[in-house]
């Protein structure tokens, strides 16, 4: 059908389709998925907010990446003034405030479960990081916490969880 025909009906119904191809597009779930690499860079270059989901990615004291251990997932969620997450072991909450990239982790409160030793010692040095925090970053690479402790300098990196949405009907 071409639409350039000067039929009233021909060109609606080219203008119907037109919509109806552009809803269809649109609809997340009828669009075309992009990659998660590519939705990730989306959301990291969308805002350099602190708020969201973040998975700890590596702790760099002075440097030098510490080996994490492989555990439950180490997390941090900043949402409004509040920050939750978990420490591997514990689930933590607590505040912060944030003026331009500076970062203030009020004092933080966690559950008492009982982990392995290596654990519990990563989960400490995670929570005793989160709390020296001093600026932080948003950038295609996900967040950096600059922080420092009595035992000195460095980096937490997190990259970005995308939180699951609920699917949406088709009609």
């Amino acid at each position: 059908m071409n639409c350039k025909s000067s039929s009233n009906q021909r060109f609606s119904l080219c203008m119907v389709m037109a919509i109806g191809f552009g809803i269809a597009a649109s609809t997340p779930a009828i669009a075309e998925a992009l990659p998660l690499t590519t939705r990730l860079l989306q959301i990291a270059h969308a805002s350099s907010s602190i708020e969201g989901n973040w998975r700890l990615a590596n702790i760099s004291e002075d440097a030098a990446p510490t080996p994490m251990l492989f555990t439950e997932e180490m997390t941090a969620d900043f949402s409004s003034d509040r920050l939750s997450g978990s420490g591997g072991c514990n689930r933590f909450m607590g505040g912060f405030k944030t003026q331009g990239n500076k970062l203030i982790i009020e004092p933080l409160a966690s559950t008492f479960k009982a982990c392995e030793t290596p654990v519990m010692d990563q989960e400490a040095r995670y929570l005793k990081a989160l709390q020296g925090a001093k600026r932080y970053e948003v950038n295609d690479q996900g967040l950096q916490i600059f922080y420092q402790t009595t035992q000195g300098s460095g980096v937490l990196r997190f990259t970005a969880q995308i939180t699951p949405q609920p699917v949406r009907a088709l009609w």
